[in-house]
């Protein structure tokens, strides 16, 4: 199940903030669209998931990510072959903003309620695992994208990334079940050992059940959206102008492109050690740990300015944000259980993912009004502070009594 969910959660990076900002220099040269108007293609795609996910959740609870991610990756095989015969900017918007939606609104959703439902016990070790196909995705895409558009341009790139998406990550999606339940297995709970864990109808502290009413009316739940939510708008900013900042900053692109590989690399240990991280400690208090370690690397990447500097951001900030990328997936299921999981999301999604998709737009124009993103950088080291209180401040509430029925 992680293997699968990693492959499928491989294939969605193609339409994630690094790849399209790898991109940007190449859009630039071939069409002279601005920084804002190539960002623009992932705010209209990340706002349309927003609005999808509200009917996604919820049927990803009932029906199970399988035929869901099958369809999808299908979709975006067809939407990356099709984005190599653009010529005009409104197309680009169409084709990346379908992508980025369905790789957003309908992917990173399934597979964050398949594992959710699938791991207790072993949560965040099956998220790390997963979150290594989404580095390797971010690591690999760019460095493959750089080789691709040096002999063949754009549409060598996005036919390379079609191709890459359909050998690797088209099947994996037939082996995702909904539950184990639903195939005579058992899910493992905290406290108890893979012989003795316990079935879906005994529901415990550790694996409770909520519904979204009930999870809505705690506290909890608004603290922890809050601390989410913004690092969604810092996160998605700060990959989208990775390389745009580092050349802005005097670093030539190939040098840029490389960082931002090791920067991915890095994050496949980041997402394993996030993931392990929670074995040890809950999500309440490891998250905002690493929350402060991602914003101080931040205040070094304002400074940097050479190549060593840019390969100790790619090391740091990739070790950090890789493992507050499965913390921060896994925190609703730790706090409110796998059953309602999907719902849960469909209510949180739309507000993370308008911050995300706003993030990009605004960075490029705050470069394309300042020549730097170093102010707006700086406002996010504030932002992560926040972030980190917020969550900290969000313990786990009581397990309700079951609803009347």
């Amino acid at each position: 199940m992680a293997v699968a969910a990693s492959l499928v959660s491989f294939a969605g990076v193609a339409f994630f903030n690094p790849v399209l900002g790898a991109l940007v220099p190449a859009l630039q040269d071939e069409f002279g669209w601005s920084v804002a108007s190539i960002a623009a293609a992932m705010t209209i795609g990340t706002v349309a998931a927003a609005l999808i996910a509200p009917v996604i959740g919820p049927l990803a609870d009932r029906y199970g990510a399988r035929w869901m991610l099958f369809g999808s990756i299908a979709v975006m095989i067809a939407l990356l072959a099709a984005l190599a015969f653009i010529d005009e900017l409104w197309q680009l918007w169409l084709l990346y903003g379908l992508g980025r939606a369905v790789g957003v609104g309908i992917v990173d959703l399934a597979v964050v309620v398949a594992i959710a439902n699938w791991f207790v016990r072993a949560r965040g070790r099956a998220m790390g695992l997963t979150m290594i196909g989404t580095r390797a995705g971010m690591s690999l895409m760019p460095l493959m994208l750089a080789w691709t558009l040096g002999f063949g341009g754009l549409r060598a790139g996005f036919l390379g990334l079609a191709v890459l998406v359909a050998v690797l990550a088209l099947l994996p999606p037939l082996i995702i079940r909904r539950r184990p339940e639903d195939v005579g297995l058992r899910v493992d709970r905290a406290g108890a050992s893979t012989a003795s864990a316990v079935s879906a109808d005994e529901p415990s502290d550790a694996d409770p059940v909520w519904t979204v009413r009930q999870a809505l009316r705690t506290r909890a739940f608004w603290l922890l959206l809050l601390g989410t939510s913004i690092l969604m708008i810092v996160g998605g900013s700060v990959n989208f102008t990775f390389v745009s900042h580092l050349a802005s900053s005097g670093v030539d692109d190939s040098t840029a492109v490389f960082a931002l590989s090791l920067w991915a690399g890095m994050g496949i240990i980041g997402g394993v050690l996030g993931g392990e991280l929670r074995q040890r400690l809950s999500v309440r208090f490891a998250l905002p740990a690493i929350i402060c370690v991602t914003a101080a690397s931040l205040v070094w990447f304002v400074m940097a300015d050479s190549v060593w500097m840019a390969l100790v951001f790619a090391v740091w900030h990739g070790l950090s944000f890789g493992a507050q990328l499965p913390l921060n997936r896994i925190s609703f299921p730790d706090y409110f259980g796998r059953y309602s999981v999907g719902a849960i999301r469909g209510v949180t999604a739309p507000v993370q993912f308008a911050l995300n998709a706003f993030g990009p737009l605004i960075a490029g124009f705050v470069f394309d009004w300042q020549g730097s993103y170093d102010p707006l950088y700086l406002a996010f080291v504030a932002l992560l502070a926040a972030a980190a209180l917020s969550i900290l401040a969000a313990p786990k509430p009581q397990v309700p009594e079951p609803e009347p029925t």
